[in-house]
C-alpha cells in the first residue's frame, strides 16, 4: 500500500498497525525504550518515527494557524 507524501506513513518499512501503535504509546506518554519494547521494534526507530510525527505535527499547526482567522476581539 503507498502511503501519502508528506505523513509519518510515506515510505514506512513498518505495518501501518505498528507505526500507529507506537505513536500512540509515545502519545500517552512512554519513553522511546519502553515503546521500543511494548511495539517490538528498534528504539532508534521508535526514535525516528516519534521525531517524524513531531516534525509533521509542527508543520500542521504552522499551517492551520497561518490560515487561521484573526480574532476580533484579540488586543492584538
Amino acid at each position: 500500500m503507498l502511503m501519502p507524501f508528506g505523513t509519518v506513513f510515506f515510505r514506512s518499512s513498518l505495518p501501518e498497525e505498528k507505526v500507529e501503535s507506537l505513536l500512540a504509546h509515545v502519545v500517552e506518554g512512554c519513553g522511546v525504550r519502553k515503546t521500543s519494547r511494548l511495539v517490538g521494534v528498534n528504539r532508534n526507530t521508535a526514535s525516528r518515527y516519534a521525531r517524524l510525527a513531531g516534525k509533521h505535527a509542527h508543520e500542521q499547526h504552522d499551517e492551520l494557524v497561518a490560515f487561521s482567522p484573526s480574532d476580533p476581539r484579540s488586543s492584538v
